[in-house]
């Protein structure tokens, strides 16, 4: 039997931190790995891949770290406006961004260059969005100007653009879209609306209405989505029969959610992170002390959450004021053909340069004394020469 899985989940949020938590499944705990402050602006958006992790900011930056290492990795700062949507490819091969300004870049994981940036992904506005296909050779943009574009990555341009003002209930509303595990459908979302689409036809097989405003969803497989409110209530929806199981989550909004491995994990724009079952049922959470932005969840790199001891930092201190004095070690070779007195003299001679070693300080100042004498003398036997030379 497989061991129940440890995950951690990373926040970012509006005080600029970006934080940590490993979630134990054997005792249903929550405990904070870390806290970074890498970003002069709040975090938008997150994303994982492998033991990469990147985020982004409104401070026109994306950084990326290294999970098992970690530590921070590199930085991205290829955008000129507050980024918005980051994603890897499901291979690890690339990383996609957009910012506000409407442009679309694509990076190279490993050596981090970029490999193509679309000024104007979208002809109008920003890019809201980024949903990349398990391939890796398709992509959907989700903008401002009421459009999602398909691009094909392996040729780098649109394939073809959905105009959703004819096509969707409530198009000014829609935030998100994201693909389903099948690949065969994505959903979107946004309003009162969750609309889902197929990617052959183009268009909406399902439109979900909600009685509240939805603020995040999630596939929980190929026919339930899970789904957060305004009102800071929680829903499971099968799509086709739209049947409903609804719980009190949060006492404020739920800002964000992430699916991973039977688990539910949800934020609040209050700072409080709660783990669920895919039925509902509540098994920890946490309050945070920050308001919530985003949310992503990775599989847990480190072995363990190192704490150091005191007496360690007290021990390497005292090492650091108290140097170890240096001693010169001084080895004789013997040779079969010489006898000992001339060993004896040799040991003399070792023994004399050890001591002038020893005694550095004192031996530069001698040295300074008979350069400064020598020098006198000099100067005065030339005068006299001079005075000699005159006389003759």
């Amino acid at each position: 039997m497989s061991a129940p899985p440890n995950f951690e989940i990373i926040a970012g949020t509006y005080e600029e931190y970006l934080l940590g938590y490993v979630y134990t499944s054997k005792d249903k705990s929550l405990k904070q790995s870390f806290a970074s402050h890498d970003h002069s602006g709040s975090i938008r958006c997150l994303a994982s891949s492998d033991n990469y992790l990147a985020s982004g900011a409104t401070d026109d930056r994306i950084v990326v770290y290294d999970l098992k290492a970690r530590k921070e990795h590199c930085m991205l700062t290829q955008h000129n406006s507050t980024i918005t949507a980051v994603a890897f490819t499901s291979n690890h091969s690339h990383v996609m961004s957009a910012s506000q300004d409407g442009a679309l870049s694509l990076v190279r994981v490993g050596n981090w260059q970029q490999e193509k940036l679309w000024e104007k992904a979208h002809k109008e506005g920003a890019v809201i969005d980024i949903a990349l296909h398990s391939s890796g050779k398709l992509a959907l943009t989700l903008g401002t100007d009421g459009t999602i574009h398909t691009w094909n990555l392996v040729k780098g341009r649109v394939a073809y653009v959905i105009n959703l003002k004819t096509k969707c209930r409530d198009f000014k509303s829609v935030e998100k879209l994201l693909f389903a595990p099948d690949d065969s459908q994505f959903l979107i979302y946004g309003g009162k609306f969750t609309e889902i689409w197929s990617i052959k036809v183009g268009g909406a097989l399902k439109v979900i209405e909600h009685e509240q405003r939805v603020t995040c969803c999630v596939w929980l497989n190929d026919q339930r989505i899970f789904v957060g409110y305004e009102d800071g209530s929680v829903a499971t929806i099968d799509v086709e029969s739209e049947e409903r199981a609804v719980k009190i989550g949060h006492n404020g909004r739920v800002k964000a959610a992430q699916y991973y491995q039977n688990f539910i994990v949800t934020a609040s724009s209050m700072g409080e992170i709660k783990v669920w079952s895919d039925t509902l049922k509540e098994l920890s959470s946490i309050s945070t002390g920050c308001r919530i932005t985003c949310l992503i969840i990775a599989d847990w790199m480190a072995k363990a959450i190192k704490e150091e001891p005191e007496d360690n930092v007290s021990s390497d201190t005292t090492m650091r004021h108290n140097p170890v004095k240096c001693t010169v070690v001084v080895e004789v070779e013997e040779s079969a053909d010489e006898t000992e007195e001339e060993k004896v003299v040799k040991v003399d001679k070792k023994k004399k340069k050890r001591e002038k070693l020893e005694n550095v300080g004192g031996a530069e100042k001698m040295v300074k004394k008979l350069s400064r004498k020598t020098f006198v003398e000099k100067r005065k036997k030339n005068k006299k020469r001079k005075k000699v030379g005159n006389e003759k």
